[in-house]
């Protein structure tokens, strides 16, 4: 960038945020940044738990801008954008906790000499807390090699479990699923690659005149899947994407939401067909329509068991619902993926240069 000052905005999405939006707010004002002027814009999603009040009486200096309706994640950004002026707009979740050096470590990036086609950096997001093996949990976390971990409580011993990575940025899989990097992988064991297919809405920044061009986050999303789907974008009009090692954040993962919530589920599995039907070959929306499909038989059965519970009968409930929504939209989508074409730079084959193993 031309300027010897950046000026950088931090977008805050806030739904009922609690005490964990007061503690985001306080790391980002706790954060040291020569060379960059920061400003902190809070778009509150219509809560009703009084954190924006609470915001505004301790952090006067933030810019809050009030939402008349809960617009979810995609469309908080695009407002905070929208009432911005920062050539670089970093993101990071209400429920997340900067480290020290964040805004400087992710902003840098942008102003180095040969960068000047890099859209987005993604953080280094670390699961906040320290966990610890649960073979055989229900309610464990787990990994891609199918490795359950359970957050260590508070009052135990100092310094038990170890910590693990929640992102460093955004995979597809040959399935169309989108899924973190390094999910549950150890801090002990990092070397994750500079390069990356995309950004983790969770904690990254993104050059402003890369929005201008690709356009922002689409609100219809509401959550999950927006920053894949951008992300895809970006790639697909010849913008790269990098990961910054040194810009670290800690989150709560899902406390807003729940990993296992019918919200969560119905969002997941709509927003991950759209998604892949407007940026995906064909083949690949077929094989993320049939894993869906797979996904509803197998809890469908689970649920028609004579021990199947409860929460057997909210997951397939949320999964046919997630499916229906996505079929209904899906000629919409097929129609946004062919204007897509028309403008790209690459095709949508490129992709196969870039997806991991479901």
């Amino acid at each position: 960038m031309p300027h010897d000052i950046m000026r950088a905005t931090v977008v805050v999405v806030n739904f009922n945020g609690g005490e964990f939006v007061l503690e985001c707010i306080e790391s980002l004002h706790q954060q040291k940044t020569p060379g960059i002027t920061v400003e902190i814009v809070v778009v509150d999603n219509a809560s009703t738990d009084g954190s924006d009040r609470e915001i505004a009486r301790f952090y006067p200096d933030a810019r809050i801008i009030r939402s008349p309706k809960n617009i979810g994640f995609a469309g908080g950004v695009n407002l905070g954008i929208a009432n911005s002026t920062g050539e670089v707009v970093v993101l990071i979740n209400n429920d997340a906790v900067a480290a020290p050096g964040f805004i400087s470590a992710i902003v840098a990036p942008f102003a180095e000499p040969g960068n000047e086609r890099l859209a987005a950096v993604t953080a280094r997001i670390l699961l906040s807390g320290r966990f610890v093996p649960a073979p055989g949990s229900p309610t464990a976390y787990v990994s891609a090699r199918g490795e359950r971990w359970e957050r260590v409580p508070r009052n135990a011993t100092p310094g038990a479990g170890i910590a693990l990575i929640n992102s460093t940025g955004n995979q597809v899989s040959r399935s169309g699923n989108g899924r973190d990097r390094s999910w549950l992988d150890s801090t002990d064991d990092e070397g994750s690659p500079s390069e990356v297919f995309g950004f983790s809405g969770g904690g990254a920044a993104l050059r402003r005149s890369a929005l201008d061009k690709v356009g922002l986050f689409d609100e219809r999303l509401f959550m999950y899947y927006e920053d894949t789907d951008l992300s895809w974008r970006f790639r697909r009009a010849g913008w790269q994407i990098s990961f910054a090692e040194g810009a670290t954040v800690w989150h709560r993962h899902a406390a807003s939401s729940g990993i296992r919530s019918p919200f969560f589920l119905r969002h997941n599995v709509r927003n991950r067909v759209l998604v892949t039907a407007r940026n995906a070959p064909p083949a690949m929306l077929a094989a993320a329509v049939i894993r869906t499909c797979g996904s509803l038989a197998k809890s469908l059965r689970a649920a028609l068991a004579r021990d199947g519970g409860q929460d057997s009968r909210v997951q397939a409930r949320a999964t046919a619902l997630g499916l229906a929504q996505a079929l209904i939209l899906l000629p919409k989508y097929l129609a946004d993926g062919r204007a897509r074409d028309a403008s790209s730079r690459l095709p949508r084959g490129f992709i196969r240069d870039w997806t991991v193993d479901d």
